[in-house]
């Protein structure tokens, strides 16, 4: 899993599936944090999923809907599938996702498994958050919390005038849980690699 991090702005990206044209021209520095993450073994996770919100709508849809937004532009395939997550990513924030980071396999219901956290156990299977199926075939989901966090955003009225408003709750991704049939592949997500902004140094 590749990470580019700019953080003469503050800003990163976390790219979900492997693009054929990376863009790298303006990250020249590049630490390798994992060559081969291991994978845990969970056993007790069923309780842990259980226990957090299950809506009847896919991720995608809930987005339109306008039950949250999202942090900043997150992109998709063609499928609805996250490619990639784009986040405010200084070095405190940094830090805590590659101290976090973990992927495991675990059995729920009667089908195996990844799982990929962002977050410490606490922040993910917090009883608030909210488990959203990628797709119909329901092989991939993401587990995110809905930040009290709202923005300003401003509108045009019925008579053409701006008229200020809070937009949805900010939706923070914290897991990814998916199939090894899913598009995301472990063997990518086993390699993590820092991508750093040339502006850094």
């Amino acid at each position: 899993m590749d990470i580019t991090c700019d953080q003469s702005c503050g800003m990163g990206y976390i790219y979900l599936q492997q693009f054929k044209q990376h863009q790298k021209e303006d990250f020249d520095k590049s630490r390798l944090i994992a060559s081969a993450q291991p994978i845990e073994v969970i056993d007790n996770i069923y309780l842990k999923l259980n226990k957090l919100n299950w809506p009847d709508k896919k991720y995608i849809d809930a987005l339109m809907d306008g039950n949250f937004i999202e942090e900043f532009q997150n992109d998709f395939d063609e499928n609805a599938y996250l490619k990639g997550i784009e986040l405010q990513l200084n070095q405190k924030r940094l830090e805590s996702i590659i101290e976090h980071y973990k992927l495991a396999t675990f059995e729920f219901n009667k089908n195996q498994f990844y799982y990929i956290a962002f977050a410490e156990d606490e922040k993910v299977f917090d009883s608030k958050n909210y488990v959203y199926p990628l797709s119909d075939k329901e092989d991939a989901f993401v587990i995110i919390t809905r930040s009290q966090e709202r923005r300003y955003q401003i509108t045009l009225g019925e008579n053409k005038e701006s008229e200020k408003s809070l937009s949805p709750k900010i939706a923070y991704i914290r897991a990814l849980i998916f199939k090894e049939e899913s598009p995301y592949d472990i063997d990518y997500l086993k390699r993590l690699k820092l991508y750093i902004s040339n502006e850094d140094y």
